[in-house]
């Protein structure tokens, strides 16, 4: 089966140069009308799947013209979600449960994609959710604990009384960035996060 036809045409496509090589990230999004389709038999989850029907997938792939450690890379997502009822937002990285104690910013790896498909994780029923994803860099391919930002994508939904709406797919920028960064720094106190988004000619980039 061809997944990526199950998206259709909405993508967004975003260019980067790294490392002397051109490349693009490739944002596939679309509303899950099959929970099946995207994996949700595996997750034993504690509610109905079919709660999920009606709720965006997103999936944001990696094209680049480097080979071997030059194409290394990961993927990093920040979560807002805010209650309607005026209760404090949660504002965290968004860390897989088997990532553990673990704190590094982002799982790093040849080519990286990431997907998501939330869902409404009763009874949680009145809330704006967006994810911000950036694909981040290492400067000498993570032999050291430095890390900088290469782009980043807005995307989710908006909850109202159960009443749903997907928000639309928006491309981040430096100020988006700086905005997370003391979350990240609190978070992988062990890491060095750059404010700036990778530049080719940015000679701090350099190892």
């Amino acid at each position: 089966m061809d997944v990526l036809a199950s998206f259709g045409s909405s993508t967004l496509t975003i260019p980067f140069r790294l490392r002397g090589f051109p490349g693009e990230v490739v944002v596939y999004y679309t509303v899950n009308e099959s929970p099946a389709l995207w994996g949700f038999d595996l997750l034993h989850l504690p509610f109905d799947v079919n709660e999920t029907i009606g709720f965006p997938v997103f999936l944001a792939t990696t094209r680049y013209d480097g080979s071997g450690y030059r194409a290394v890379m990961g993927w990093s997502q920040v979560l807002t979600i805010t209650p309607h009822d005026g209760t404090k937002p949660l504002f965290a990285i968004d860390h897989a449960p088997a990532d553990g104690d673990k704190r590094s910013p982002a799982a790093f790896s040849y080519l990286p994609s990431l997907f998501d498909a939330p869902g409404p994780n009763p009874p949680r029923n009145n809330e704006r959710w967006e994810a911000e994803s950036y694909l981040l860099v290492c400067p000498d391919v993570a032999r050291s604990r430095r890390v900088m930002p290469i782009l980043g994508v807005r995307w989710g939904y908006d909850l109202v009384q159960r009443s749903l709406s997907i928000l639309p797919l928006t491309p981040l920028d430096e100020t988006d960035w700086r905005r997370v960064v003391p979350l990240y720094r609190s978070e992988c106190p062990a890491w060095d996060i750059a404010e700036a988004f990778h530049q080719e000619d940015q000679t701090a980039f350099q190892p």
